[in-house]
């Protein structure tokens, strides 16, 4: 950038000493007081633009008893901001503030700033000075001695990323029905009076129901036959395969009818020859006196066949698990699985319309995501809400939807109900996003740090903070390598420019305007006047408002009296 140096007159003195100017004489000699302004080219960074201000007052000018209010002041179209003013004083006046002697000059030092608006980009800063001398006063004409502001992290684009809730929808279902037929010691036949058992009838039952509902689909029936962990391990490992074959011929009979039924598949059948296991588990549920013995058998003897003999041993102990324990193992379970057929996407939408009260819960939460228009999203949510106001999801999607049409307040407000039905790292996220298109940056920070585990919604809308709070290494290392015109801007702002360029170009919405004013900075940045150039035309004719804000940007202060320049931006 150029370098903007001007020359000052500071102060003026109001009525003349023997040997000192008058104010009027101060006033026309203002040039001779040199200053210089900390950046040379003033720069906003968090949302404020903070100078120093050096000034050199030279010899025989300041009067002895006079006084300077000195107020830098920024002046653009339609308003001005005034910075804090400073005094300085002349050497027989007895206050606090600088002292500048008449025969030697002086000088001072002073830092300010002031919040930036929009309308600062292309501002001037002036020097404003009012000189007195008792009840005399003076005020001379502004002086400039700053064009413009580097407004460039004003670039960036505040549009957070709002987390929609996942829904938990399976179109097709397992579903499943047990029955057990049990056996008498040392046998695989099979009793008349099991078939009659409760849950038997219950099995035969639910067949016949799946066979005349065709949203109901077979997949298999296991067979698991058990012989209890006493006797022989040869005669326990025939019974329990002969418990599971009796057990197949008979249930075999209630699928006669299915066509094109391959019973290898479908039937499957396994063997367990001692079940210690489900002994294990009977005598920790059973209120047995000799409980805690028989678990520590189990426990210190990994052996089976030791294990039987101990309990042998235990004669009393041996004849109650004969009697409670034993008899419940001797079993086949059989379990006939089955796929419930859920509706097909179009049914869905058609029960929507017709019939939105017989959709299952996340039917009724997928159902939103088979529409692109978010009126029909957020009536389906909404309706999700009626149903189910414990669900954090629902609050949270009519928030994400709100959102998504631009109704802040109303996203603000489902987002709060989400945070009290469950306050999670998503919500946290979303009431980031809210508090960040509000302003309130700190707000923002404080739920974005809770919402980490968010992922990638997260770290990009963290980058946006950092870029506001002038944190631009930190913002890069948010964005990472996500392609984006905020990621791009961040690089831009952390000296990054190859970097921004490809980030500014390599993501889903490259084309957009402001991509190529974030890659026309780079280029003016690097002295590439072929990048600047070309990106700056291609963003001034996608976006025609660029063209008044390229004019007034200091990023091109080097380039503006080029014809090329001149033409992108008329």
């Amino acid at each position: 950038m150029k370098k903007l140096v001007y020359s000052l007159a500071f102060v003026a003195v109001i009525a003349l000493l023997s040997g000192c100017a008058s104010l009027k004489k101060m006033k026309e000699n203002a040039e001779e007081i040199d200053y210089t302004v900390e950046p040379e080219v003033p720069e906003m960074h968090a949302g404020e633009v903070a100078v120093t201000i050096s000034g050199k007052i030279p010899e025989k000018y300041f009067n002895k008893k006079a006084t300077a209010l000195i107020t830098p002041v920024w002046v653009y179209e339609g308003g001005e901001t005034a910075m804090e003013p400073v005094k300085v004083e002349g050497e027989k006046i007895e206050g606090n503030n600088t002292t500048i002697n008449f025969k030697e000059g002086g000088s001072f030092s002073y830092s300010d700033k002031v919040a930036y608006k929009d309308e600062m980009l292309r501002s001037e800063l002036q020097i404003q000075i009012t000189a007195s001398k008792g009840d005399e006063s003076i005020e001379f004409n502004p002086y400039p001695i700053a064009q413009g502001i580097v407004a460039t992290p004003a670039l960036v684009q505040v549009n957070p990323k709002v987390v929609a809730g996942e829904d938990k929808f399976q179109r097709d279902r397992p579903a499943s029905e047990m029955a057990q037929f049990n056996f008498d010691k040392n046998k695989s036949r099979l009793k008349y009076s099991e078939r009659r058992e409760e849950d038997i009838e219950s099995l035969e039952e639910y067949i016949a129901q799946v066979k005349e509902d065709e949203r109901k689909r077979f997949d298999n029936v296991k067979l698991h036959g058990y012989a209890s962990p006493e006797g022989p391990q040869d005669l326990n490992d025939e019974l329990s395969s002969d418990r599971a074959e009796v057990s197949k011929k008979y249930i075999d009979d209630k699928f006669k009818d299915l066509e094109d039924l391959n019973e290898t598949e479908f039937f499957i059948k396994h063997a367990t020859k001692e079940d210690w296991e489900g002994f294990k588990k009977l005598v920790q549920e059973s209120s047995l006196e000799e409980k805690d013995m028989i678990l520590r058998v189990l426990q210190m003897h990994s052996d089976v066949n030791q294990r039987e003999k101990e309990f042998r041993n235990m004669t009393k102990v041996f004849q109650t698990l004969e009697k409670e324990i034993h008899p419940k193992l001797r079993r086949t379970e059989m379990k006939v699985n089955i796929t419930l057929i859920g509706h097909t996407n179009e049914e869905i939408k058609q029960l929507v319309d017709e019939d939105i009260d017989s959709l299952r819960k996340e039917e009724l939460f997928f159902a939103a995501t088979l529409y692109d228009d978010n009126a029909k999203k957020l009536t389906i949510y909404e309706e999700f809400v009626r149903q189910y106001p414990e669900d954090w999801r629902g609050h949270n999607n009519v928030g994400v939807t709100q959102y998504n049409m631009d109704n802040m307040e109303a996203a603000a407000t489902a987002f709060e109900k989400a945070k009290a039905a469950e306050a999670n790292a998503t919500v946290h996220n979303n009431l980031g996003a809210m508090a960040l298109v509000d302003g309130d940056i700190e707000k923002a920070q404080e739920h974005f740090t809770s919402a980490s585990s968010v992922g990638e919604a997260a770290s990009y809308n963290m980058g946006i903070v950092e870029i506001k709070n002038a944190n631009y290494e930190k913002a890069v290392s948010y964005f990472g390598d996500m392609c984006s015109c905020n990621a791009a801007l961040a690089n831009l702002l952390n000296g990054n420019y190859d970097e921004a360029v490809r980030l500014a170009e390599c993501g889903d919405n490259n084309d957009a305007a402001m991509n190529y004013y974030v890659k026309a900075v780079a280029g003016a940045r690097k002295g590439d006047t072929e990048l600047m150039f070309n990106n700056l035309r291609t963003a001034c004719t996608k976006d025609a408002s660029l063209k008044e804000h390229a004019a007034n940007d200091v990023e091109f202060i080097d380039y503006m009296e080029e014809q090329t320049f001149k033409n992108i931006v008329e």
